[in-house]
């Protein structure tokens, strides 16, 4: 039972703690992987176009101020 709890707190801080398009996109990717790969398309190009676009996706919904060079959040 301990495993489980482990499993379920870890999906919870995903969800919680990080950008919920980020999780979608992992998980759209995972499936579309796994059915590509079930009917024999070759999908080895999936996983790196992903990325491209989530890290695209994440950058544009960053607020610019956060973006700029040397800027820090005071503590």
């Amino acid at each position: 039972m301990k495993g489980v709890r482990v499993v379920v707190d870890v999906i919870r801080d995903l969800v919680i703690g990080d950008d919920w398009r980020m999780i979608v996109g992992v998980a759209v990717m995972v499936l579309l992987i796994a059915g590509g790969y079930a009917i024999g398309l070759p999908v080895w190009w999936l996983p790196p176009v992903t990325v491209l676009v989530m890290l695209g996706i994440g950058v544009s919904s960053t607020p610019p101020s956060s973006r700029r060079r040397g800027h820090h959040e005071p503590h």
